[in-house]
């Protein structure tokens, strides 16, 4: 069969030959018609994650979605999206892949393969962070800081669905936040450094957005995290999603204190399956009903090497691989 395979560590995987997986107890079968790259992809191939690097010549992808072909207790020719610790065992970026029965969730009609591959990781991890772990109740307000890249739409999508009264999306790229117009109550355009700019210009051009919010949530950190925790109201969450402007922050604690606020921090990866599980098909119907429309961008498995790129580059659309 048909397979992306990365040769060396930090490489970008290319197409190549692998053999075909056989049906084994425990496990399912499925042809794949759509695999999404998460950033997690490129931090497992590259050797860097803690797991520990994969062996050579490995197969990443940890998420798709295909078609049941044997095993398991769904009976063939069934829609699932299935998860897998691609890399360290050959993954969803190939014709075929051997999942855990457990971890392969039938899909509702009428959700596309593509959406359903790409709304795996980044809405199971924005639907738990928002409604579990920062603990958004109706009505109240959400600032996504970094609302551009596909976790931070998936955000801005879900925290309207949870019925948050307003939301603001916060970026660095013009015309991805003017996508995200008909979303959100308002877009804030960040400026490139941040930590050179006058604090208050983060909280005046809020305060015309509606002002202080209930809830940040924050895929960037960095020189963005303490003007953000200062745009909170008086017992205000910030939760901590990502830091793709810098792992370093000031924190005021003082601020944390007399705010009465609360900063925690959240990744997805410790999640149980039977979790994931549970979240991906509350996603699966959000997005089904067009709650969760994220932008695409759809690469045959023959061209890898270039949506490993476009990846890489942080694009403003889910990127995915049609073996």
């Amino acid at each position: 069969m048909q397979a992306a395979i990365v040769k060396q560590l930090g490489q970008a995987p290319s197409p190549g030959e692998r053999p075909e997986p056989q049906p084994t107890p425990g496990r399912t079968l499925v042809r794949v018609t759509a695999a999404s790259i998460n950033p997690v992809d490129l931090h497992i191939s590259s050797g860097t994650h803690p797991a520990g690097p994969p062996p050579l010549g490995h197969v990443p992808g940890v998420e798709g979605v295909g078609t049941v072909v044997a095993g398991g207790s769904l009976p063939a020719g069934t829609r699932v999206r299935v998860a897998v610790l691609g890399g360290y065992q050959d993954g969803t970026f190939a014709e075929l892949v051997s999942a855990p029965d457990a971890a392969c969730v039938p899909l509702p009609d009428g959700l596309d393969d593509g959406l359903a591959a790409a709304v795996g990781i980044v809405g199971v991890s924005a639907l738990i962070a928002l409604r579990d772990e920062a603990g958004l109740r109706p009505g109240e307000s959400v600032l996504v800081l970094g609302a551009t890249g596909g976790f931070g739409q998936a955000l801005v999508h879900l925290a309207r669905e949870l019925g948050a009264g307003r939301v603001v999306a916060a970026g660095r790229t013009p015309a991805r936040l003017a996508a995200l117009a008909d979303r959100t109550d308002g877009t804030l355009l960040l400026e490139p450094d941040a930590a050179a700019e006058e604090p208050s210009w983060f909280a005046s051009r809020l305060e015309r957005l509606g002002g202080p919010v209930d809830v940040v949530v924050d895929t960037l950190w960095g020189a963005y995290a303490p003007l953000a925790l200062a745009a909170l109201r008086s017992g205000g969450r910030y939760l901590n999603l990502g830091q793709t402007a810098g792992s370093p922050a000031p924190v005021d604690a003082a601020l944390l204190r007399h705010g009465g606020l609360r900063l925690s921090g959240f990744s997805a990866a410790a999640l149980p399956p039977e979790r994931v599980v549970d979240a991906y098909r509350e996603v699966a119907g959000i997005a089904a009903r067009g709650a969760l429309d994220l932008p695409l961008a759809e690469y045959p498995l023959a061209e890898v090497g270039a949506a490993w790129a476009a990846q890489g580059a942080s694009p403003g659309a889910k990127i995915v691989l049609r073996p």
